[in-house]
């Protein structure tokens, strides 16, 4: 059986405020594959944005193994890990371009060494045209709304055709149709094969997705995996966990 996407395996990490340990994620497992949208609720402080830091190779855990494809990601080498990022795994961030930049060369830029100026600026246009934003291509950050600049952050994602999209609470500060529609967009995008794996901090953005979870307590709590279509009603019972 081919190994699934990401696998993350009995994964613990803490933090250390001086003598103070704050356990954030304890023993969690969690599966995602190719063309499978995952979504994990959690409250502010509950440890999502590590788990998605984690899942990406971008920190490491205490205990626990964290596998894209079947490949530990702790036994890559630097360049490895570098190249991983910049063909198989998208990381979004919610935070924009340092420099003043339009769109489209923000989209571009991490492209232009693989594919050359050219090619990046074609991916990068078709990127912002596929999250039905390419008239913002020209703009600035600065001029964005909210939820354009959500919008950005999955083109610069998707730009590189990625096989893994992780996504860190892109709905924040967005109102309820452009909650709804960016979440359609992921589901889009992973129903075309795309494993997408976001965080959220509200139950309603959950709706849509084929794999369900809350975080609380270090611990993944998942009810079973959605109906098709997804029922209305999410129910989380106690004791059944991601394994």
């Amino acid at each position: 059986m081919d190994a699934a996407l990401l696998t993350l395996e009995s994964v613990s990490k803490s933090y250390w405020r001086g003598p103070h340990e704050l356990r954030v994620l304890s023993g969690l497992s969690l599966e995602t594959d190719a063309g499978e949208f995952t979504v994990v609720w959690g409250k502010r402080g509950a440890g999502k944005t590590s788990l998605l830091k984690i899942a990406a190779g971008l920190e490491s855990c205490d205990r626990g193994s964290v596998r894209f494809q079947g490949v530990d990601l702790a036994c890559m080498s630097e360049g490895e890990h570098a190249r991983m990022m910049r063909e198989r795994i998208a990381w979004v961030r919610r935070s924009g371009p340092r420099s003043d930049l339009r769109m489209l060369d923000y989209v571009a830029l991490p492209l232009l060494p693989a594919h050359g100026h050219r090619g990046a600026y074609a991916q990068a246009r078709e990127a912002l045209t596929r999250v039905g934003i390419g008239d913002c291509a020209q703009q600035y950050w600065q001029s964005l709304s909210d939820g354009e600049r959500a919008l950005v952050g999955i083109a610069r994602g998707i730009a590189r055709r990625p096989s893994l999209l992780l996504v860190d609470d892109p709905t924040a500060n967005l109102c309820v149709r452009e909650r709804e529609e960016l979440v359609a967009l992921l589901r889009e995008l992973a129903d075309g094969g795309v494993g997408v794996l976001m965080t959220v901090p509200d139950m309603n953005e959950m709706m849509g997705a084929h794999q369900i979870a809350a975080l609380s307590g270090g611990h993944l709590i998942a009810p079973p995996k959605a109906p098709e279509p997804p029922s209305n009603l999410i129910h989380f019972p106690g004791a059944e966990r991601l394994a």
